[in-house]
């Protein structure tokens, strides 16, 4: 008989979570409604893995995903925030939200926390073992909630900063995708055109005995090249890919990349509106949360993503601690845009840095997104002419040799 997961509440409004057999789900609904229990949900139960508890996270497990997503996470703040505030204990939340779960190793996590907190760890040491999963903004903000006894409304501000990251991302992801789905499209018909067509050329032309012009030579060695040694210039381009991946990946070279990146002539500005973006935001969320500047400063760097602004805005996180003034210590330095400085001192003479960040993290987001648009409205054209040059360079070259051709047959 299988066993099926119930989760249900009772008239009380009290959780009951059981593992039970059962001939089918209705049969078990129909239990436990004549118990007078209201389901929440009901699962069949999946018999444990012989590899260990690691394996589920690298397979998928119907109606779950392996990793953990920023969606996912927003989730779990959103309804631990509610059934904490419902008076539900923290042991018990975790374990209602470890079963909800639609990431196998968020809830492998959530489960690992309970033990650790049943064993005398807060929250934030829990997860604070988690670096790759929670970020130092979740430590800080638990932490925060857990000192000042307000933890439900902190993890509400969370879980609203990180649905505002969502759909935020969610609008850049979309209107990337049209741009996208062009670029792989126009790569696909030039690399059907050399594969399929531009051979049969090749050996027509190696019929007739006249000269070809230089660029059909050029382009006719190019398609026996890549014929020959196909697997060899795959292996070079994933390697060169490769290669990049863990350039910008090693700590020692970090700092190089990163500063490529921000000289690039578009795809810079995007990356630098990007990180001041998510600094804004960041401070935006910890000071409206109660946390002092100083440790506010601290987090929102090390979330920005981008070492050579971490480092910067670290160096003004000292200064502060020592008595300086933030917006002072912001004009200084000239990474950063003049409107953080002044919208900072403004914050500091009235008292609302909180929502002075705000407005400055809504100024970036609407920035980003508006470079992100003009940047697509401007590569279809862009494309349209880069494929109609390649397009018909290959052309040109293929009917250069059809015009000598019907030159010696017009002088017989």
């Amino acid at each position: 008989m299988p066993k099926f997961k119930y989760l249900a509440k009772t008239k009380g409004a009290k959780t009951v979570k059981e593992e039970v057999d059962a001939a089918s789900k209705e049969e078990l609904i129909a239990r436990l409604k004549s118990r007078g229990l209201f389901v929440v949900s009901v699962k069949e139960a999946k018999e444990k893995n012989e590899s260990g508890p690691y394996f589920s996270v690298f397979f998928h497990v119907k109606g779950k995903h392996a990793s953990v997503k920023l969606y996912d996470l927003a989730f779990f703040a959103r309804n631990l925030s509610i059934t904490l505030s419902s008076g539900v204990i923290l042991l018990r939340s975790l374990e209602i939200l470890s079963s909800q779960s639609e990431s196998v190793k968020l809830e492998k996590i959530l489960k690992d926390c309970g033990k650790s907190i049943k064993e005398g760890l807060s929250l934030s040491e829990t997860i604070a073992k988690y670096p790759n999963v929670f970020s130092s903004l979740w430590k800080s903000l638990v932490e925060v909630g857990e000192t000042s006894g307000s933890l439900p409304f902190v993890l509400e501000k969370l879980a609203d900063y990180l649905e505002m990251r969502i759909n935020f991302e969610r609008k850049i992801k979309s209107a990337l995708v049209y741009p996208l789905i062009l670029l792989i499209m126009a790569i696909l018909a030039v690399l059907a055109f050399f594969k399929f067509i531009l051979p049969k050329f090749v050996s027509l032309f190696k019929q007739f005995d006249v000269e070809l012009p230089a660029p059909t030579r050029i382009l006719f060695s190019l398609v026996e090249f890549l014929e020959k040694n196909f697997l060899i210039t795959a292996a070079v381009f994933i390697a060169i890919a490769a290669g990049i991946y863990f350039f910008r990946k090693l700590p020692k070279t970090r700092n190089i990349w990163e500063r490529i990146k921000m000289k690039l002539p578009i795809m810079g500005n995007l990356f630098f509106f990007s990180c001041l973006e998510r600094l804004t935001s960041t401070v935006h969320i910890l000071l409206d949360s109660g946390l002092p500047l100083i440790y506010t400063l601290e987090v929102a760097a090390r979330s920005m993503g981008s070492s050579i602004l971490e480092k910067s805005l670290l160096a003004v996180k000292d200064r502060v601690r020592d008595g300086a003034v933030l917006s002072d210590e912001l004009s200084k330095l000239n990474i950063f845009p003049l409107l953080i400085s002044e919208m900072a001192k403004i914050g500091e003479e009235t008292g609302s840095m909180p929502q002075i960040f705000s407005k400055i993290s809504a100024h970036y987001q609407r920035e980003l997104a508006t470079r992100v648009e003009r940047l697509i409205v401007a590569f279809e054209p862009i494309m349209i002419i880069l494929m109609g040059l390649v397009i018909g360079g290959i052309v040109v070259a293929l009917f250069l040799p059809l015009f000598q051709l019907s030159s010696i047959g017009g002088k017989f």
